[in-house]
């Protein structure tokens, strides 16, 4: 059945853990690139 996919459970939370962990760090990772552009370029 489509959409009956209850068994999958696990991998949907694995991905969405992962997809969050990535957003976090790339933003971190953005902010500090901006912090360090501007210590050196002002």
């Amino acid at each position: 059945m489509q959409g009956n996919d209850y068994e999958l459970t696990e991998t949907h939370v694995a991905i969405y853990d992962g997809f969050t962990s990535f957003v976090k760090w790339g933003t971190i990772s953005i902010i500090a690139l901006l912090v360090l552009m501007a210590i050196f370029l002002l």
